[in-house]
């Protein structure tokens, strides 16, 4: 099966990723030059999407493993979440009963907080720590808090 541009975007999409973000992935998990990995440009993956010079593929270099990328990012994200679950556990709720989930503007942020995590992005995290509150039936009141 030949992986399209419009499996691409609806995949990221369904991952809660930006352009930018699976960028960040392709480039962490698939490096074009795995001596010096680099990001795919969010300039490239919409023209990925877009199609190619007019083809409805994304290119030769990524094609056999993007289907493995969006697993693997999937399978990160679904690790992070159950992780969240345990983590959102163990915080305590302030005076007013309200659980403060922390969520990562940029991806340094995440990474000071997560150092394990440097060089995912921060959308991975945020976008389970909504699956992890999500998940939980305890309760506690959760209020997302943005940290920069």
């Amino acid at each position: 099966m030949t992986f399209t541009c419009i499996e691409l975007e609806t995949r990221r999409r369904l991952l809660g990723l930006s352009q930018a973000d699976l960028g960040v992935c392709v480039g962490l998990l698939a490096p074009k030059d795995p001596d010096d990995p680099q990001p795919v440009s969010q300039h490239a993956i919409s023209r990925w999407e877009e199609g190619v010079n007019g083809h409805d593929t994304p290119p030769y270099w990524v094609q056999d493993s993007l289907p493995e990328i969006l697993d693997r990012v999937g399978q990160v994200q679904e690790a992070l979440a159950r992780w969240a679950v345990t983590f959102l556990r163990g915080l305590d709720p302030d005076a007013d009963g309200i659980v403060h989930v922390p969520t990562y503007r940029s991806d340094k942020a995440f990474a000071r907080a997560f150092p394990k995590m440097a060089g995912w992005p921060a959308s991975m995290w945020n976008n389970a720590a909504v699956r992890a509150v999500n998940r939980l039936d305890d309760g506690r009141e959760y209020q997302f808090d943005l940290v920069r």
